[in-house]
């Protein structure tokens, strides 16, 4: 009997829009034969037309408003909820990503008590949390006194990004969600070090999963090569450009266009035109 699993998605009402592409590319291009799930606020329920998703297959999870009032990102941690576990094997993918190839999660060769996602750029584990100097001396002494202990402690520690991730539903257990708000009240609401607009979530994540996962693979490509070359110089990052890339040729399963690249930027002018073919592609599956 096959396993079964299911790709896992996270978005608020706004996100909706940036959703139907990457259904719509998962579906075409990734040849997804499994469940849909897409995690929102509880709050935004009823604040949009479900059956425009359901009617395609999608199903719906709402979380409850987390401690804090933090961005939709950090309602990844529902994932290690109970309800996920109907599924053998969870994926999660962000909306800012685009399939060059059919989706090969190659679970047999997968281990059950590993959470599956790719290395953050080589960067190590407390880099999660690094603020610029300028910000670190506004901190008070709790707050530099857990910024110096983290930098001594995880400073050889590797760290992986959440774009993409996959786990077996046996990584869910009694007390994997408390745990993860336990870190979550302890790293964004005692300390405040989570890095808004850059690793928000992903560091609590890192820190509840340490030395408990390994990588993806290279075919998901969750590092955007453009963003390196160009030294994250922000004037260069803005300028309008044109990616003649071949991934599929590559053998690029998925590409993640975080940040300046996103498929819905303007700028990035051939995946746009993509992301709009894919809105149109969604209204007529």
């Amino acid at each position: 009997m096959t396993d079964s699993k299911v790709f896992v998605a996270l978005a608020d009402k706004n996100f909706l829009e940036h959703y139907k592409s990457v259904f719509f590319s998962a579906i075409t291009v990734g040849k997804w034969d499994g469940d849909f799930v897409l995690i929102m606020p509880e709050s935004d329920k009823g604040e949009f037309d479900e059956k425009e998703f359901t009617d395609k297959g999608v199903k719906f999870f709402y979380g409850e408003t987390l401690p804090g009032e933090p961005k939709p990102h950090y309602y990844k941690y529902y994932m290690w909820t109970d309800y996920f576990k109907q599924w053998d094997w969870i994926f999660y993918c962000d909306l800012d990503v685009l399939f060059f190839n059919e989706i090969d999660l190659d679970l047999k060769n997968k281990l059950k008590e590993i959470l599956y996602a790719n290395d953050c750029n080589y960067t190590p584990l407390c880099y999660q949390f690094e603020y610029r100097d300028d910000e670190v001396k506004k901190f008070n002494k709790k707050q530099l006194k857990k910024h110096d202990t983290m930098r001594e402690q995880w400073m050889s520690t590797p760290s992986f990004q959440t774009c993409f991730m996959l786990y077996h539903k046996d990584l869910i257990t009694d007390d994997t969600f408390d745990n993860l708000i336990k870190l979550h009240n302890e790293y964004y609401i005692e300390y405040e070090l989570c890095i808004a607009g850059l690793t928000e979530e992903q560091s609590i994540l890192n820190v509840g999963f340490i030395d408990k996962w390994k990588e993806l693979g290279n075919e998901w490509a969750n590092v955007y090569q453009r963003a390196n070359e160009l030294e994250w110089e922000y004037e260069e990052l803005i300028k309008p450009f044109y990616d003649d890339e071949d991934y599929t040729e590559k053998g690029i399963i998925a590409q993640h266009f975080y940040q300046f690249f996103q498929p819905w930027s303007l700028h990035n002018v051939r995946f746009y035109n993509t992301y709009r073919e894919n809105l149109k592609g969604f209204e007529n599956l």
